[in-house]
C-alpha cells in the first residue's frame, strides 16, 4: 500500500512537470512571434517615412549648380550674364566717369570712379540692385585687393528698389579708388561654385 501511494504521487508529479514545461514553451514561442512582428512593423515604418532607407538627400540647388560661364575682359557697352546660388541677371556697363570730387566731397584715395549700369532680372523673383552687386568690387591695375562701392546722396543714389522678373533698371555705383591706368570691375570673385566670375576692364581715357 505504501509503495502504491508513493507511485501515484510520483506519477502526478511527473505529469505536472510535463504540463509546466509545455506551457512555458508556448509562452516563449508567443513572445518570439510578438517581437518579430514588432521589428517588422518598425522596419516598414522607417522605410515609409524615408528615415532609414539607405539614401542621402540632395537639395535642388546642389542638383542644379551654376551653369553660366565666366566672362572676363568685357568692355564698356558689353553685357554679361551673372548667375549665383539665388538669382540670375544681365548687367551692362553703360558708361564710366572719373572725377576727383563727388559733389563737394574730395576723394580720399585719389579719384572717384562712377559706373553707370543697367540690370535685367532673369530670375523668377524680384531682385534689388544692392543685392545684385553684393560681390562687386573695383580693382586697379596695380592693386588687386579691390575697393567696395557706396553712394553719396545727390551724386549717386542708393540702388535699393526692386527689379521685377523680366524688367530692367539703371543706376550707378560709386568707388573711391587710387588713380590708375586701368580699372577692373569684378563680380563673383572667389565664389567658385556659388557664382560665375565676371570682369569689365576700362581706362580713365574711356570716361564720358
Amino acid at each position: 500500500m505504501k509503495y502504491l501511494c508513493f507511485s501515484i504521487v510520483l506519477l502526478l508529479g511527473l505529469l505536472l512537470t510535463a504540463c509546466n514545461e509545455e506551457e512555458q514553451q508556448n509562452i516563449t514561442e508567443n513572445d518570439d512571434v510578438s517581437e518579430g512582428t514588432s521589428e517588422s512593423e518598425i522596419g516598414s515604418d522607417e522605410q515609409e517615412d524615408g528615415s532609414d532607407d539607405g539614401t542621402t538627400g540632395e537639395t535642388k540647388n546642389g542638383e542644379e549648380g551654376i551653369s553660366a560661364e565666366d566672362q572676363l575682359g568685357l568692355k564698356i557697352g558689353d553685357t554679361a550674364t551673372v548667375e549665383n546660388n539665388y538669382t540670375e541677371f544681365e548687367v551692362t556697363l553703360d558708361a564710366i566717369e572719373v572725377t576727383e570730387e563727388a559733389g563737394e566731397t574730395p576723394s580720399e584715395q585719389g579719384n572717384y570712379v562712377i559706373l553707370d549700369l543697367t540690370v535685367k532680372n532673369l530670375s523668377d523673383e524680384p531682385l534689388k540692385g544692392v543685392d545684385a552687386f553684393g560681390s562687386t568690387s573695383l580693382e586697379t591695375k596695380e592693386n588687386s585687393s579691390g575697393f567696395t562701392w557706396f553712394y553719396i546722396d545727390g551724386v549717386v543714389e542708393a540702388w535699393d528698389s526692386e527689379i521685377a522678373p523680366g524688367d530692367t533698371q539703371s543706376g550707378s555705383l560709386l568707388f573711391d579708388v587710387a588713380k590708375s591706368e586701368e580699372y577692373i570691375l569684378t563680380m563673383g570673385q572667389n565664389l567658385e561654385g556659388l557664382s560665375n566670375y565676371v570682369t569689365f576692364e576700362f581706362s580713365p581715357e574711356e570716361a564720358k
